[in-house]
């Protein structure tokens, strides 16, 4: 594993357009790559390198990409097609999904997906489907259901992989982190992305700037770019190296590990030249798991406990009932230091917590 350049694979012309601070977007950072193969197979001194450098990628970046993961090309292609014949129905044979509310086993429709409150423009189509515990799948296309199943397998042990690796690289046996979440029961969605050409100049995003609720979230497009990751204070276009797939750390991870790990920030910029398509398979706690930093990195850590903790399911509800803003929804869980001088005023300063 190293931090290995992006590769300029595919690069189509983008209208210059404003974004707000977009104008600071670019290519050139070496986005952190992963190598699965040496952390499943490598000597004892190749995985203790590759853990270490894990355990970097979710602490600066709370991003990176994998390779030699044993998702088949093939199948992402299949699910992509898949998608894109059931993006093409009729209306009517999709209504009963388009009509699910947030919490719908399936759902397609436009916008953001868990958020019916949110009234940030977002210019995108979407189907989204719970596949673990229980899994859940449009019946049209018919060959979605087998492609959905095998993928979501595949890709739910890539990730629950993942999170043993990092749970070894916060100093922690590599089964914590799986325990504390329960994870053999966790929750997992696959989420389907169409963003069409757009040539508006209102300033429309894909997706607007937010972090993920759940744990880990793995992504591939279709060679279209449009994912930017923020990373010390500016958004970066993410270009992915060939026969890579992107992993964004999300909000359970910066509870779980105590903030030592941060749920990253990214969005999706919409092209006017290109349809865009993207697939995600994220998997959190088992709904039910009451979610808090692990003891052990508490104990640790100057300040103490970083967070409450809450139940997963609970704090999905909180996220999907607020306003798309940024990571606001952790602050729900974030432990408030502030205090009072002898005059008053309040004081920013962190108090330094005990832990027993």
């Amino acid at each position: 594993m190293g931090m290995t350049p992006p590769a300029n694979r595919h690069s189509p012309d983008r209208q210059n357009r404003d974004y707000g601070d977009c104008a600071r977007t670019c290519s050139g950072d070496a986005i952190p790559v992963v190598d699965l193969g040496v952390l499943l197979n490598g000597d004892a001194e190749q995985r203790s390198q590759a853990i270490r450098d894990l355990g970097r990628a979710c602490e600066d970046w709370g991003f990176f990409m994998v390779i030699n993961h044993g998702v088949p090309e093939a199948l992402q292609e299949a699910v992509m097609d898949a998608c894109k014949e059931l993006y093409s129905l009729p209306r009517e044979e999709k209504a009963e999904y388009i009509a699910a509310g947030p919490k719908g086993p399936i759902r397609v429709g436009t916008g953001f997906f868990y958020s019916d409150v949110d009234d940030t423009l977002c210019r995108r189509d979407f189907v989204k489907m719970i596949v673990h515990p229980e899994f859940h799948c449009p019946a049209k296309p018919a060959k979605l259901r087998e492609i959905a199943m095998e993928y979501s397998t595949c890709t739910r042990g890539l990730l629950l992989e993942l999170a043993k690796a990092i749970s070894e690289s916060l100093g922690l046996d590599n089964g914590c982190i799986s325990e504390a979440l329960n994870l053999e029961s966790c929750f997992q969605i696959l989420v389907g992305n169409n963003y069409p050409p757009y040539t508006g100049s209102d300033g429309a995003m894909g997706i607007s700037a937010h972090s993920d609720h759940g744990l880990l979230t793995l992504l591939f497009q279709n060679g279209v770019d449009g994912l930017q990751v923020k990373h010390n204070g500016q958004w970066l276009l993410a270009k992915p190296v060939v026969g890579s797939l992107f992993i964004i750390t999300g909000d359970q991870m910066e509870i779980v590990s105590n903030g030592r790990y941060k749920a990253v920030l990214h969005r999706a910029v919409i092209s006017g030249e290109q349809t865009r398509m993207s697939f995600v398979s994220l998997i959190g706690p088992c709904l039910d798991t009451f979610v808090e930093p692990v003891q052990e990195l508490a104990q640790e850590a100057p300040q103490g406990m970083e967070f409450h903790g809450i139940k997963y399911r609970d704090y999905m509800e909180h996220q999907q009932s607020s306003k798309i803003n940024e990571k606001a929804a952790l602050d729900i869980v974030r432990v408030q230091r502030d205090i009072l001088t002898c005059d008053g005023a309040q004081n920013n300063s962190i108090e330094p917590a005990s832990v027993d």
